[in-house]
């Protein structure tokens, strides 16, 4: 029983390892933005050229990872030198950084607890390689489960999730920005968004579906190994 125990919460913990890594891969990605800026048109709508709006999102994406304390970015916009982002902007980001730093944190964290427990696991359970493969593949397979139902919520309406999203993590309503004043919403507008969560969830499968394949191909490779069990291996194994 306990040993099914550790199973399930490292069938969690790579759950939540990958997911948040996905997130990570997107959100830092210079690409992902290159390619955003002539897709939403961004250069009218925020009158930046493509040189200053990338010096934007590298102060901004510097200023997430942490490495930079105030977030004062000034740019050129239609011509002149500004600072880019007011005060209301400036408090969300704040928010956003720390949502960040947690969830890095936590995916840290989660990264140690899982390679403790599988050491554990290498030894108290002489099984571990069968019920390791097995666990990676459940996984592999409720994961891909979850994530069509959430595709489809998303798709049919992502405003309204999105908007689920901020209230749940955020404890105000800094993130409601104004488009026509708001240079931070003009250069993620919602559609941004939408793209960016179906590249996260590209990145998400993918790993997810490594998990099932070598979950699945380890299964059958363990599934006939020779076992002597005692009464006291028989406790720890799944």
């Amino acid at each position: 029983m306990k040993s099914k125990f550790l199973y399930l919460i490292i069938g969690i913990l790579l759950s939540i390892i990958l997911l948040l890594t996905s997130v990570e891969v997107i959100a830092f990605n210079m690409n992902h933005y290159r390619s955003s800026y002539e897709k939403y048109n961004i250069s009218s709508e925020t009158g930046m050229d493509l040189e200053n709006y990338q010096f934007v999102v590298k102060d901004l994406l510097s200023y997430l990872r942490n490495e930079k304390a105030v977030l004062n970015t000034r740019a050129i916009v239609r011509g002149e030198e500004i600072e880019i982002f007011g005060e209301r902007e400036k408090l969300h980001m704040i928010d956003v950084k720390e949502l960040f730093i947690k969830g890095r944190d936590i995916r840290n964290i989660g990264l140690i607890v899982l390679v403790l427990m599988v050491i554990t696991l290498l030894k108290k359970d002489r099984r571990w390689k069968r019920n390791f493969s097995r666990t990676m593949f459940y996984t592999a397979i409720v994961n891909i489960l979850l994530l069509a139902l959430f595709s489809g919520l998303i798709y049919f309406d992502f405003n309204k999730y999105f908007t689920y999203f901020h209230l749940i993590f955020f404890d105000n309503d800094l993130w409601i920005l104004d488009p026509q004043t708001d240079i931070l919403i003009q250069m993620v507008p919602e559609a941004f968004f939408y793209n960016t969560a179906i590249k996260i969830i590209s990145i998400f499968i993918a790993s997810i579906s490594i998990l099932a394949v070598t979950g699945c191909f380890l299964r059958r490779k363990f599934k006939n190994i020779p076992f002597k069990a005692t009464v006291k291996e028989e406790e720890v194994s799944c």
